[in-house]
């Protein structure tokens, strides 16, 4: 054995949101390197499951109890059975860095150390968002572990969060201080987001990206229930509202193509899976889009890995504002060896699929330029070469081993 790693994530599945992915994939593929890895982690996602990769290990969360006013608001986040509500709650205007400080962290940070105290971990590695995850790792390694300090997110970075006082913004700023200093090794799944935390704050972080499962790579049977035969099918999986995305550009450029091409217009079918708001409900049923444009609900992983499979081609948008942004879920796209189409010319989302030639990149608020890259895609879309070996789950691992070995090495010798 390698060592004993500990990981330390608000997401995991049984959830099936693409942000407990990357855990699930370090997970599995550190644990064939040797490793024997716990998963410290919410029950807040759903029912303990023995069919999910390391030795997990479920904590309780307020946000699943009657405290939480929003549960029904979260069912729908999660499940997709109503409309959920974007935006933040009340509290997380309030209590820093985040909401889980006081649902979580009660529940999670007593275990950590009780599972610290038997197990002797030699490397505690600590995903974020929630941020405040992270104080978790600046704990354990009191214990002797060394510490990986992974961000999922820019924390002070391209940030979401927009404090109301000075007070929160300073106290944030100097928790994020602290993660930077305290920590033996930082990574990022983005470049902008790992540059950025060297630059600002002097750490000697490294990017390692979100990636796919190979073994999770369904084949491809030439039809799906949920895509019209004789269409040429764009999908797009997943939320939008909840990361500050909208649907609207490319209805609009679905619009334009039809005005000026109406015959090209009518060889394709923009789809959509995944948990709506009412306001994106509304604007995917919109009466002179039926027929051109279909929520086909939510679906479980399985059935939208297998939908980005048979699809056409896949739709990645963006909030058009972030440099930093690639989601889980370009990876996803990634696997299916689907042309991409990035909506946001200047993310890393766009710069990943122009550099391994996957796709097509238009400006993400851009109806015209959308509608000419929707026609390139009915009148001939690109190729799409195998997915890229170094976006799989066992080569990120990989990678992500080396920076755990010099986590250590560091740790050793700071004592």
């Amino acid at each position: 054995m390698k060592g004993s790693l500990l990981i330390v994530t608000h997401f995991y599945p049984p959830s099936e949101m693409v942000a407990a992915r990357r855990p699930a994939g370090l997970a599995k593929y550190l644990e064939r390197l040797g490793y024997r890895v716990t998963v410290l982690t919410s029950g807040a996602w759903g029912p303990p499951s023995a069919d999910v990769p390391g030795r997990p290990v479920w904590t309780g969360d307020l946000m699943q109890s009657r405290l939480n006013w929003r549960r029904a608001n979260l069912r729908a986040w999660t499940q997709g059975a109503a409309e959920y509500e974007a935006g933040t709650s009340r509290l997380a205007r309030v209590i820093v860095p985040d909401v889980a400080l006081a649902t979580w962290l009660p529940y999670v940070l007593p275990r950590a150390l009780r599972l610290a105290h038997s197990e002797r971990f030699d490397c505690v590695i600590t995903t974020s968002g929630p941020e405040s995850v992270h104080l978790v790792g600046m704990a354990l390694r009191r214990w002797g572990a060394a510490w990986v300090a992974d961000l999922r997110d820019g924390w002070g970075f391209e940030t979401q969060h927009l404090w109301p006082t000075g007070v929160q913004a300073r106290l944030d700023a100097a928790l994020e201080r602290a993660v930077t200093r305290r920590a033996d090794a930082m990574t990022a799944v983005t470049e902008p987001i790992a540059a950025d935390l060297r630059a600002r704050l002097g750490a000697e972080a490294r990017t390692i990206t979100n990636g796919f499962d190979p073994e999770d790579v369904p084949p491809r049977t030439g039809s799906s229930a949920h895509l019209t035969p004789g269409r040429l099918s764009i999908v797009h999986t997943g939320r939008m509202a909840s990361s500050q995305r909208s649907p609207r550009p490319v209805l609009d450029a679905l619009r334009r193509l039809r005005s000026r091409s109406a015959e090209v217009a009518a060889r394709l079918e923009l789809v959509f899976a995944g948990p709506l708001t009412l306001e994106e409900r509304q604007l995917l049923g919109a009466a002179d889009l039926e027929g051109a444009v279909r929520h086909v609900g939510s679906l479980d992983r399985p059935g939208s890995l297998s939908l980005q499979r048979e699809a056409n081609a896949l739709l990645l948008i963006t909030s058009g504002e972030r440099r930093g942004e690639a989601t889980g879920k370009l990876f996803e796209y990634l696997g299916a060896e689907r042309p991409v189409l990035v909506l946001g010319e200047d993310s890393e989302a766009a710069r990943i699929v122009r550099d391994a030639r996957a796709g097509l990149v238009a400006p993400a608020g851009d109806a015209e330029a959308i509608a000419s890259a929707l026609e390139r895609l009915v009148t001939g879309a690109p190729g799409v070469p195998p997915a890229p070996a170094a976006y799989s789950y066992p080569a990120i691992a990989a990678t992500f081993a080396e920076v755990i070995e010099q986590a250590r090495r560091r740790r050793a010798a700071s004592g």
